[in-house]
């Protein structure tokens, strides 16, 4: 682990070393606002092409080592915890010069929280950092992507929110704040290996546990360049989802209530969704009725109607209906 992170720090440094290196060679660079002659343009051209090949070069090395060790991490839960321990020591003890004596005092204290912890309340922590470390390297892939590859990371993706969805049970209290805050700059890992700026593709979740982001920043928008056909199930794959973790997360009158307030919202934004990217308008303006019905209690059910009420009109190829609201003040 020190030898990889003092690699990483030596590849940065040699990166900034050859960049200020190059500029002294650069011939007769002149000032602002004056014209570069036909050689200084192709002296800083080549310059800049010998650069990006070394950049590249170095970052591509960097994130190799990196994903190779985050990788290995995902062997097991144990894997994963010594890694995340390891991280942690180096974050907050190597760095900051604490006294050795205090260091392994502190260690002792991480490596013991899980014993004695109630299972039903805390859930699985060795199993939810194996898990986020998982996000991490399909969030550092899906950064690293160009685009066509970055299509191919679905199937992944999906494979990622099933597991996340079958390992409910595990995912509570501690457990599911560990993954939560996987990708988060204050993660002993992201931290270690300083990730943050390898994590902000803004097609890609920076939500380890937040299955309903992951699907409205990647997996539909991806399928409305590709398969509009597709978006209805996969919108209802995306609330089948969202209500089977939230089921084994909250206790039952919690879960009672999601159902009758949260899961209508959610199939409401289906609806609007697909009225304006889906298949079907019609399909997507009869759900949105079918809706209200089912639901006129709801605190969002005259938002709905009045937003249906336009959406019908808008739609109306020329005589508007009849039941149009008021003018204000009449």
């Amino acid at each position: 682990m020190k030898s990889l992170l003092h690699t990483t720090v030596f590849l940065a440094t040699c990166l900034a070393t050859t960049t200020w290196g190059q500029a002294p060679a650069t011939p007769g660079m002149p000032q602002p606002g004056t014209a570069l002659t036909e050689a200084q343009v192709n002296s800083v051209m080549t310059q800049l092409k010998e650069l990006e090949n070394q950049i590249l070069q170095m970052r591509g090395n960097t994130l190799g080592t990196i994903l190779a060790k985050l990788r290995a991490a995902m062997a097991s839960d144990q894997a994963a915890m010594s890694l995340f321990l390891e991280c942690s020591n180096i974050v907050n003890n190597e760095r900051k010069e604490v006294d050795k004596s205090e260091a392994r005092e502190r260690q002792a204290k991480m490596e013991n929280r899980n014993k004695g912890r109630d299972a039903d309340e805390d859930g699985d922590v060795g199993f939810a950092v194996r898990l986020g470390i998982q996000y991490l390297v399909l969030t550092l892939e899906a950064h690293e992507a160009k685009e066509e590859d970055f299509k191919k990371m679905v199937p992944k993706l999906q494979e990622y929110i099933n597991t996340v969805v079958a390992a409910a049970p595990k995912l509570k209290g501690r457990a599911y704040s560990q993954l939560s805050n996987a990708l988060s700059p204050n993660n002993a890992i992201i931290e270690a290996f300083s990730l943050s700026r390898y994590l902000n593709r803004k097609e890609w979740s920076q939500r380890p546990a937040d299955i309903g982001s992951m699907y409205m920043l990647t997996l539909l928008p991806l399928a409305a360049e590709t398969n509009k056909e597709s978006l209805p199930a996969l919108w209802d794959a995306r609330i089948t989802a969202e209500g089977v973790f939230r089921k084994e997360q909250m206790f039952a009158p919690e879960f009672e209530l999601w159902t009758q307030n949260e899961l209508p919202t959610l199939r409401w934004q289906r609806a609007f969704y697909l009225y304006e990217k889906g298949p079907s308008t019609i399909n997507a303006l009869a759900d949105m009725l079918k809706l209200i019905k089912e639901n006129p209690g709801h605190p969002d059910a005259p938002t709905w109607v009045k937003s249906l009420r336009q959406l019908v009109n808008q739609s109306a190829p020329e005589q508007k209906s009849a039941n149009i609201e008021p003018p204000s003040g009449s």
